[in-house]
């Protein structure tokens, strides 16, 4: 009868044991969740392009601001920046900030 009961508790250890280990390990299901992105290019102050892309469709903003107040009023509206990166055209360096939003 001890040894029933000593390997019931051993059972339901390691049952409880792997629970534990595989909630660890599940990432969050983020598929459910959607993005708008938008994607900012800076040279200096100046705002050279902007690109709201929500659900595959791409339009171009302005908005009349330059590319320091645009990257700020994106940052103050909830904003996240994912990225930079750096591109250069015709000897001229610009700064691509790339941000998201959830939906």
């Amino acid at each position: 009868m001890k040894q029933i009961k000593n390997t019931i508790i051993l059972t339901l250890s390691i049952i409880g044991l792997i629970v534990v280990i595989t909630g660890f390990n599940t990432p969050l299901n983020e598929s459910n969740q959607k993005y708008e992105v938008v994607i900012l290019k800076l040279m200096g102050k100046k705002l050279e392009s902007a690109y709201v892309i929500d659900n595959g469709q791409e339009d171009k903003v302005r908005a009349g601001l330059t590319g320091d107040e645009a990257l700020e009023y994106y940052l103050h509206n909830g904003w996240e920046i994912k990225g930079t990166s750096v591109a250069s055209d015709a000897g001229r360096f610009s700064v691509v900030y790339t941000l998201t939003k959830a939906n």
